[in-house]
C-alpha cells in the first residue's frame, strides 16, 4: 500500500520571493495567478472591492514561467495551464490548486491561447501554442500532448503573438504575428477535421505589417470591424475585412509598448513597459485615406487617436510591467487594468466604465485602485512565530537570529538540517521545529526545541546533501556541506564529527549532487560539486580525495550527466556548450559542443524512456549529434526536428 507524505513549508517573517513574469485573471474574477521566475505560482484572491490577498503559492515547475492561459470552459472547470522555459507546462485546478496534469516538451512557449468548439470537437479543446520554434503548436488541453501544428506555406519563422477570433458573424480564426512582421491567418473552423486527420494546415492568408517587435494583436468585438496590433515602438489600427491600415500611433519620449486592448468600441487602451498606460478614443477625421481614387482603392474614412485618460506608476520601481486587463460581463462588470512587477508587487486600476478627459480637453489621471505583495499578506498576518531558528539557543551569542542559507530535510530520520549565514549548521527534529514555529504561546515552545550545532565553516552554508537518501549503501550517518569559500566537509552527524574536509579552491559551492546508482567509480558512487566559477570538482568519499577538478567551462554550469561505461562526465552550461570529461584522467575528452541535440536513432518509439537516460548509453554509432553554430543561426534559420531530444 502506497503511503502519501503531506509536505508543510515554513517561512519566517520575511516573504519568499516571488518575481513575477506572467499574470492572468481568471474569468470569475475571483482569483488573480501569478508565475514567477522562481518557477512557481502564486493564487491571490480578488474581492468584489478589488482588495487582493495571496491564497496559496503552487510549485510546479523548475524554471521561470513564460506564460499562463485558461485551459478550459472556466465556468464547467476552473483550470489553466502555465508554461515554463524549460518546456515544462502544468494544468492547475485553481479552486484547490492541484495540478491534474504535467508534461514536459522540447518547446518554449511564450503564448498560449485555449480554443473549443463544442459543436465540433470532441474531448476538452486545444491549447494553441506559439514560442521559440516554427509557427503554432496544436496541444491536447486534457492530456498536454502534441496533436498537430498550423503550417506556414511562405516565410515560417516564430511567433511573437497571437489571438483568436470568434464572433456569431465570422468564422473563427486565429490571428499571429511573427517575429519578421509577418501577419498570417488560420481559419479554426474549417482546419478541425484536418488537424484530428493529421493532414497539413497551411494558412488562408498572409500580410507584412513593415514593423518588427510586435508585442499584442487583438480584434475589437464590439465593432467586429477593427484589429489592434501594438508593436514596440508604434501601435497601429487595421480594417478586419482587408487589412488595410487605418492608424499609425509612434511612440514618444523614448517608451517602448508593451500592450494594449480594445475596451469599447473605438476605444483602445495601451500599456508600456515602464508601467504607464493611455486610454483613447479614435475619432473620424473625415478624410478620404486614398488621395487617388482611380487608383482602384475603396475610399476610406481615416481616424486619428484622442487620449482621454491615463495611468501612471511610481518613479524607479522595478521593470519590465508584465500587465494584461480585464472586461467582466457578470456582476459587478468590472473593467481592470492590472500589472506585476519583478518585485512581486500587483497593482489594479479599476477602468471607468466611459472613460472621459478633464473640462479642459487635457486627459485624467486614473488612480491606483489596490497594490498589494506577498510580503504584505505576512506583515498582516503576524500572530505566526518568527522562523524555526529562533527558538535555538546558542546561536550568535544569543543576539540576534541566525539567517538559513540552505536545508535538507532527512524523512527516515526526522531530521531538518539547515545551514547558516555563519557557518554553523543545525540539526533538529522535524517535527518538533514544525510545532514550534506553528504553536506559538504553547508549552512547547517554552524551552528551546532539542537540537545539535556543527561547527566547522567559517564562511555562510551554500548547500547540503545526505547521500544515504539518494543511495541505500553509503553511510547512514554521512552528511555533506559546502559554503562559500568552496569547502566541503564529510560529517558524522551522529557524533557530531567532522571526518574530511575538501578544499577546492574555487568558487562558492552552489550544489552537491551524488552519481546515479548505475555509476560507480572503484566500487563506489562518488560526489559531484559544482561551484560559482563554473568548476566541477567529483569527490571520492571513500578514498576522502577529489578526483577531478574541471575548470575550462566559460559560463555557469546548467547540468550534469554521467556515462556509466566510459567513465565520463558530460557537463552542459548555459550558453548551451557541452564538455566531456574523462573522470579517471581528469583531460577534456572532447572540445566543446555547442548547441547540442543528442538523438537515439534506434529507438524512436522510446524517447520518453530515452530523454532521461540518453547520455547513459554508449557515445558510439548509437547517437546522431546535431550541432549548431551559434545563436543567430538557432534564432532565425533552424529548423525544429520532429522528434524529441535531450538538450544541454
Amino acid at each position: 500500500m502506497r503511503t502519501s507524505l503531506q509536505a508543510v513549508a515554513l517561512w519566517g517573517q520575511k516573504a519568499p520571493p516571488h518575481s513575477i513574469t506572467a499574470i492572468m485573471i481568471t474569468d470569475d474574477q475571483r482569483t488573480i495567478v501569478t508565475g514567477s521566475q522562481e518557477g512557481q505560482l502564486c493564487l491571490w484572491n480578488l474581492s468584489h472591492e478589488l482588495k487582493i490577498s495571496a491564497k496559496e503559492l503552487l510549485f510546479g515547475h523548475s524554471a521561470s514561467v513564460t506564460c499562463l492561459a485558461r485551459a478550459r470552459d472556466f465556468s464547467k472547470q476552473p483550470y489553466i495551464v502555465s508554461a515554463a522555459e524549460n518546456g515544462e507546462m502544468c494544468v492547475w485546478n485553481v479552486t484547490s490548486g492541484q495540478c491534474v496534469e504535467k508534461a514536459t516538451l522540447p518547446y518554449r512557449h511564450t503564448a498560449i491561447c485555449y480554443y473549443h468548439c463544442s459543436f465540433r470537437m470532441t474531448g476538452e479543446g486545444w491549447l494553441l501554442c506559439c514560442g521559440e520554434y516554427q509557427d503554432v503548436l496544436v496541444i491536447d488541453a486534457k492530456t498536454l500532448a502534441v496533436v498537430h501544428g498550423f503550417r506556414s506555406s511562405q516565410f515560417p519563422d516564430w511567433i511573437n503573438c497571437m489571438c483568436i477570433v470568434h464572433s456569431m458573424r465570422i468564422q473563427d480564426s486565429l490571428l499571429v504575428v511573427s517575429v519578421a512582421g509577418e501577419l498570417k491567418v488560420w481559419d479554426l473552423s474549417s482546419s478541425i477535421n484536418s488537424i484530428q486527420e493529421k493532414r497539413d494546415v497551411y494558412e488562408k492568408e498572409s500580410k507584412f505589417l513593415e514593423s518588427l517587435n510586435c508585442q499584442t494583436i487583438r480584434f475589437c468585438t464590439y465593432t467586429e470591424r477593427l484589429l489592434l496590433v501594438v508593436f514596440s515602438k508604434c501601435w497601429k489600427v487595421y480594417d478586419y475585412c482587408d487589412f488595410s491600415l487605418l492608424l499609425t500611433e509612434v511612440s514618444r519620449n523614448g517608451q517602448f509598448f508593451a500592450g494594449g486592448e480594445m475596451i469599447a468600441a473605438h476605444r483602445i487602451l495601451i500599456w508600456t513597459e515602464d508601467g504607464h498606460s493611455y486610454i483613447y478614443q479614435l475619432l473620424n477625421s473625415g478624410l478620404s485615406k486614398s488621395l487617388y481614387p482611380a487608383d482602384g482603392r475603396v475610399l476610406k474614412e481615416s481616424i486619428y487617436p484622442h487620449l482621454l485618460c491615463s495611468t501612471s506608476v511610481q518613479e524607479n520601481k522595478s521593470r519590465p510591467f508584465v500587465m494584461g486587463y480585464m472586461n467582466e460581463r457578470k456582476e459587478p462588470f468590472y473593467k481592470v487594468l492590472f500589472s506585476g512587477e519583478v518585485s512581486g508587487r500587483i497593482t489594479l486600476w479599476h477602468i471607468p466604465d466611459v472613460p472621459v478627459s478633464k473640462f479642459d480637453g487635457s486627459p485624467r489621471e486614473i488612480p491606483v485602485t489596490t497594490t498589494w505583495t506577498l510580503q504584505d499578506n505576512f506583515d498582516k498576518h503576524d500572530t505566526v512565530s518568527q522562523s524555526i531558528t529562533d527558538y535555538f539557543s546558542g546561536l550568535k551569542d544569543g543576539a540576534g537570529t541566525a539567517v538559513v542559507t540552505s536545508s535538507e530535510y532527512i524523512p527516515s530520520l526526522d531530521k531538518l538540517i539547515c545551514g547558516c549565514e555563519d557557518g554553523t549548521i543545525i540539526i533538529t527534529q522535524a517535527l518538533n521545529a514544525a510545532k514550534a514555529r506553528l504553536l506559538e504561546g504553547g508549552s512547547l515552545v517554552k524551552d528551546s526545541p532539542p537540537h545539535k550545532v556543527l561547527k566547522g565553516h567559517h564562511q555562510s552554508v551554500t548547500s547540503l546533501l545526505y547521500p544515504h537518501g539518494l543511495s541505500s549503501k553509503l553511510d547512514q550517518s554521512w552528511m555533506l556541506s559546502g559554503d562559500l569559500d568552496s569547502c566541503v566537509i564529510l560529517w558524522d552527524i551522529f557524533t557530531e564529527e567532522i571526518l574530511h574536509k575538501f578544499f577546492l579552491e574555487a568558487g562558492a559551492v552552489t550544489s552537491l549532487l551524488m552519481s546515479p546508482e548505475k555509476f560507480k567509480l572503484r566500487g563506489e558512487q562518488i560526489i559531484c560539486c559544482v561551484c560559482s566559477d563554473h568548476s566541477v570538482a567529483l569527490l571520492h568519499l571513500e578514498g576522502k580525495s577529489c578526483l577531478l577538478r574541471a575548470r575550462k567551462h566559460l559560463f555557469p554550469v546548467r547540468m550534469i550527466k554521467w556515462h556509466p561505461v566510459e567513465n565520463f562526465l558530460i557537463v552542459g552550461c548555459a550558453d548551451d556548450s557541452v564538455y566531456i570529461w574523462e573522470i579517471e584522467t581528469g583531460k577534456l575528452k572532447f572540445y566543446p559542443f555547442h548547441s547540442l541535440y543528442i538523438y537515439d536513432v534506434q529507438a524512436f518509439d522510446q524517447m520518453e524512456s530515452f530523454r532521461e537516460d540518453a547520455v547513459m548509453t554508449s557515445l558510439a554509432l548509437t547517437f546522431v549529434w546535431v550541432a549548431f553554430n551559434g545563436f543567430t543561426d538557432r534564432a532565425v534559420h533552424r529548423n525544429e526536428p520532429d522528434i524529441s531530444g535531450t538538450t544541454f
